[in-house]
């Protein structure tokens, strides 16, 4: 699989003063994978305008026709596949939330973005070109944006802010909505500090022990608390963190894998190898051969 792919991790699209970034790709015939498992930190819309795909979102399948559209949060894991080798092609939009409102403090932030980010306020992910008439409208404005060039494309900033905001405002009045109790803020207000102890500490060994200590709570409850939060043990919480982390330094590091493994808090190899297969979807070598441009 020689062709370019698409590999989002660290890059930021757009600049400082405009955070986005409208990416235009075709993919021939007899192509596998388009891109590999990833996550990044902003929105991204994705439309097909050619052929299908199979759009995997934290293992969750779509199969997008020509036309359908899909909304990707940030910080979700996700990845594409051709089907039946058949060629395809998409335009993306990917954007910081910094496009609707710089400040993330601010009472639009609090009332139209937080909710999206903290998954309280959900947005439909698949977007069906024969879908309702939202739908439709939310994929022409999308269109609009994919009209214009990729580079240079703040020349077109007042046209692609007001497309934005005008899909921004349809996906907010066809979300679902999760009401968060007392107690699942206050545990997720708790679990804070241990997140931040293993995004810290990820390159060394950790234990529950040490991680049910910090709050302090049994082995047990913390396992239990930790799940019901964040949709996820703390293993597999620490196990992703450490894959996504080696995959930056795959990407941005002439460092051999095994001393990656190592800094990533894999003591072995062979471990890192399988963990690195079942999350991404390929190893680390095929990951860093395919992540250059």
């Amino acid at each position: 699989m020689g062709q370019k792919k698409e590999f989002e991790e660290k890059q930021r699209h757009g600049t400082v003063e405009f955070p986005l970034g409208l990416h235009k790709m075709e993919y021939p015939q007899n192509t596998d994978a388009i891109f590999y498992l990833h996550w990044h930190q902003e929105f991204e819309f994705l439309v097909v305008t050619r052929g299908k795909m199979l759009f995997t979102i934290e293992q969750q399948d779509y199969v997008l026709e020509q036309g359908d559209g899909i909304f990707v949060n940030s910080n979700q894991l996700h990845s594409a596949k051709t089907i039946d080798g058949e060629a395809c092609a998409f335009f993306a939009v990917d954007f910081s939330y910094q496009i609707l409102s710089e400040d993330i403090h601010s009472r639009f932030a609090k009332k139209y973005i937080r909710p999206v980010l903290h998954e309280k306020t959900c947005f439909p992910v698949h977007l069906k070109a024969q879908g309702e008439e939202w739908q439709q409208e939310i994929l022409r404005q999308l269109a609009e944006i994919s009209a214009c060039p990729e580079h240079g494309l703040e020349e077109y900033e007042l046209l692609v802010r007001s497309r934005i905001f005008a899909v921004w405002d349809l996906m907010t009045h066809h979300a679902s909505h999760v009401e968060s109790s007392r107690e699942e803020h206050r545990y997720s207000e708790r679990l804070a500090p241990v997140v931040a102890y293993m995004q810290e500490n990820y390159a060394y060994e950790i234990t529950l022990s040490e991680l049910a200590e910090l709050l302090p709570m049994s082995e047990g409850q913390f396992c239990r608390v930790f799940k019901h939060t964040m949709k996820m043990s703390p293993m597999q919480y620490l196990m992703r963190y450490r894959i996504l982390q080696s995959c930056r330094m795959l990407q941005d590091t002439d460092k051999k894998v095994g001393e990656i493994a190592n800094l990533s808090g894999f003591n072995n190899i062979s471990y890192f190898n399988k963990v690195f297969l079942n999350t991404i979807g390929c190893t680390p070598k095929e990951y860093r051969a395919n992540s250059n441009y």
